[in-house]
């Protein structure tokens, strides 16, 4: 029997994401060991490919923090160990990036921003859903209406208003204007929630069906996936630059 806190149709919408990312990464690596070419990552087709993977994951991280409170108050030992577990696994991100590519490593990206939205995100759970939307179109669009000197150091680009030259950086997702993506997730389940139409839509795939739950295994265990499949298809990708001469 599928939890009550769980919907296949956002596990299965989840899984798609983690296919694109892995798509996105692979292909990457393809360039890196010269199997692609030079500059396609660079292409304004691929960067767009990535915003949108990008803002699926943070989308959909808003929509599974109402979806898994709809019922119930958080669980503060249970909500604290999956926080600590994301804060680690930025940690290793930018631990790992730095040992591969150097000053290019990750100083801000989405998993240290899902875990600082996870944070954030308590402050409207229990807002209704136009507070959460208001607020989040809000911050998506602050980028494009307003600028802060202020802020205008490399040490705050992890807000996302720096106008200083940014170092390289393979992944960059700051709290502006991403936390906005994932408010507007979370809008969006706090709609649902106050219309009563999750029930309808968790009837709308049965989670019992074989398929279903093939299907639904990726967005499940989404964090350790993200974790592993770069390192996989890293490894492989070499592999074949070894062998192939």
């Amino acid at each position: 029997m599928a939890s009550p806190h769980r919907v296949a149709l956002v596990d299965i919408a989840r899984t798609i994401a983690l296919l694109a990312m892995a798509i996105f990464h692979f292909t990457y690596d393809l360039e890196l060991f010269g199997f692609a070419p030079r500059g396609t990552m660079a292409s304004l087709e691929w960067r767009l490919f990535a915003q949108a993977i990008a803002g699926s994951f943070i989308f959909l991280s808003g929509v599974s923090l109402v979806l898994a409170t709809k019922d119930s108050p958080i669980k503060p030992q249970k909500y604290l160990r999956r926080l600590i577990m994301i804060g680690l696994a930025a940690i290793a991100v930018s631990v790992g990036t730095y040992v591969a590519n150097g000053a290019a490593f990750v100083r801000f990206g989405i998993l240290h921003l899902m875990f600082a939205a996870s944070i954030l995100g308590l402050l409207t759970l229990r807002s209704s859903f136009w507070v959460s939307g208001l607020l989040g179109a809000l911050i998506v669009a602050l980028p494009h209406f307003t600028d802060w000197p202020l802020l205008d150091d490399v040490n705050w680009l992890w807000l996302g208003m720096t106008k200083a030259a940014m170092p390289a950086m393979v992944d960059y997702t700051p709290l502006i204007p991403w936390f906005g993506v994932f408010l507007l997730g979370m809008a969006l389940a706090q709609w649902i929630a106050h219309s009563g139409k999750w029930s309808v839509i968790a009837q709308l795939i049965n989670p019992n069906n074989r398929r279903v739950q093939i299907a639904s295994w990726p967005g499940k265990h989404s964090l350790a996936i993200y974790l592993i499949h770069q390192p996989v298809l890293f490894g492989a990708v070499y592999l074949a630059r070894i062998i192939s001469g």
